[in-house]
């Protein structure tokens, strides 16, 4: 049996416009806080799950909470997180950033072909990072 949860009553559907502009401060949210104690061993496997499911630990602890009492609630489903980019990713990105520099430089000196070689050095940069494949 499942039971969904209604968002607050006191709140507008999130993105109601009201006199032009939406009420961002009457946005439902999610406003009390559960603090359990855990293990290391029980926050490092919750850490992994989440992570094969690209969610924070809160948002896949959340949902599997929800599931386990039969309860559906729009506010709790639409909290899920992206995780943070691996180091690997911070690194390539910074590297792509860096060579957007050397673009910008050749095409102050009119230099095309500088240009186009450090956009290519972006795209073997960026690419294999975005489809998940390994470098060039």
């Amino acid at each position: 049996m499942s039971t969904t949860l209604p968002d607050r009553d006191d709140h507008p559907p999130a993105g109601t416009v009201t006199s032009g502009t939406p009420d961002r401060s009457r946005r439902p949210t999610l406003d009390v806080r559960f603090v359990i104690r855990i293990s290391a061993t029980l926050d490092a496997a919750i850490a992994a799950c989440a992570g094969e499911e690209g969610v924070t630990a809160s948002a896949w602890a959340r949902q599997r909470l929800l599931d386990a009492i039969g309860l559906r609630s729009p506010i709790d489903a639409q909290s899920a997180q992206p995780t943070r980019r691996p180091p690997e990713d911070i690194v390539a990105i910074s590297a792509a950033v860096r060579e957007l520099a050397a673009v910008n430089a050749a095409l102050a000196m009119n230099d095309g072909r500088a240009a186009r070689a450090s956009l290519d050095q972006v795209r073997a940069i960026l690419i294999p990072m975005v489809v998940r494949l390994p470098p060039r």
